[in-house]
């Protein structure tokens, strides 16, 4: 939406640049009608400024609908893609955001888990493994270095999971 008063300005300033062109046709006095002349180009000065003012004003408010317009669009995708999703205990009480198994199943993806902090915020962050020694096996989320540890034996890694179907 421009903005009204920039419209006004020029707008007023061309009704003033009018008035003065009147004034002048009048005017046989040579000083009288340079001063008519100048004050008629300082108003038409003043209205091509308004005008940019409001041309300027219209791009910065179409570049801002347009990042909106792409926001919403990256909203509405995560919101259909974080259904695909289920918060699961996976081992030990850690929890993770797991694909559903259905959903694994319709695409050929694999089943794999998601960091719950990320996940949280509005991200698709995988946990990966990130080592084991005699007792646990860790993931970590690459993006806020999360990290979980399962006790073996645990639930079986994602890519396990998707080798017995």
């Amino acid at each position: 939406m421009v903005d009204i008063s920039a419209l006004a300005s020029a707008l007023a300033s061309l009704k003033a640049a009018k008035d003065i062109g009147e004034a002048m046709i009048g005017l046989r006095d040579a000083a009288a009608f340079q001063a008519k002349l100048l004050e008629f180009q300082s108003k038409l000065i003043d209205a091509n400024n308004a005008a940019f003012a409001a041309q300027d004003e219209r791009v910065a408010l179409l570049e801002r609908v347009s990042a909106l317009e792409k926001e919403i669009a990256r909203l509405s995708a995560w919101e259909e893609d974080k259904e695909r999703y289920e918060l699961k205990e996976v081992g030990s009480g850690a929890f993770a955001y797991v694909l559903k198994a259905n959903e694994a199943t319709g695409t050929g993806e694999p089943i794999h888990w998601l960091c719950a902090n990320c996940y949280q915020q509005g991200k698709k962050r995988l946990l990966q493994t990130h080592g084991r020694d005699m007792s646990f096996q860790y993931y970590q989320c690459q993006d806020c270095s999360g990290k979980i540890m399962i006790r073996h034996p645990p639930t079986p890694p994602p890519q396990t999971q998707m080798q017995r179907r």
